[in-house]
């Protein structure tokens, strides 16, 4: 897989959305954030036919251990997610990628049943990601090739990225979205984002 270094030229104001702006979180389903909401942000970039996505995330308490592949540790631990699909087809992806940059690979077929996670578990590696800590929380680069996920690039994307934010003390993560979901449900592709990837800047990681 691909090697990805955290002193990339890829700050949280360079590289930008299609509409110009940096894709922020919200809890677009409550009236107003709760008391423990932490911001966050994502940049996104191409490099041939893989996305970059860089996500700036604000944490005043990192929670975070080392997990195998597919491991559920967004229950435990923070947790950034990276959904994906094309708008010419019925597949999409979900990413997981913690502090400790442990990863979950999911593939769900909307045309299909929803089963139990580890039926959707993916085990050969999809995508490359690298985290680091920064002063006030942690950051997350990754990689993804979109060929073996999409057919190709020419068909727009779906994109949307989620949060789980673990709180020592609190039995229940604080949960945000880049999309402006009605419910706190993620999987409503109806309300992710529609991109087109020629659209994106490129970006060199090397």
């Amino acid at each position: 897989m691909f090697q990805l270094s955290p002193d990339l030229h890829f700050p949280i104001t360079g590289p930008k959305a299609p509409d110009g702006i940096v894709w922020e979180f919200g809890q677009h389903w409550n009236a107003q954030a709760e008391a423990e909401f932490a911001p966050g942000r994502v940049s996104l970039g191409r490099r041939d036919s893989d996305l970059l996505v860089f996500a700036d995330l604000e944490d005043r308490h990192v929670m975070e251990d080392v997990f195998p592949m597919n491991h559920t540790a967004f229950l435990t631990c923070d947790a950034f997610e990276i959904f994906l699909g094309s708008t010419a087809d019925t597949v999409y992806h979900e990413f997981h990628v913690t502090p400790s940059n442990s990863l979950l690979q999911l593939r769900f077929d909307t045309a299909g049943t929803r089963r139990d996670l580890k039926d959707h578990a993916v085990e050969a590696p999809l995508f490359s990601s690298r985290t680091w800590s920064t002063g006030n929380g942690w950051r997350v680069l990754a990689r993804i090739p979109l060929v073996p996920l999409t057919g190709s690039i020419d068909a727009p994307l779906r994109l949307s990225f989620g949060r789980y934010d673990h709180t020592p003390g609190l039995a229940s993560p604080v949960l945000s979205s880049t999309s402006p979901h009605k419910i706190t449900n993620f999987h409503r592709l109806e309300e992710w984002r529609t991109v087109n990837f020629a659209a994106l800047p490129s970006v060199e990681t090397e």
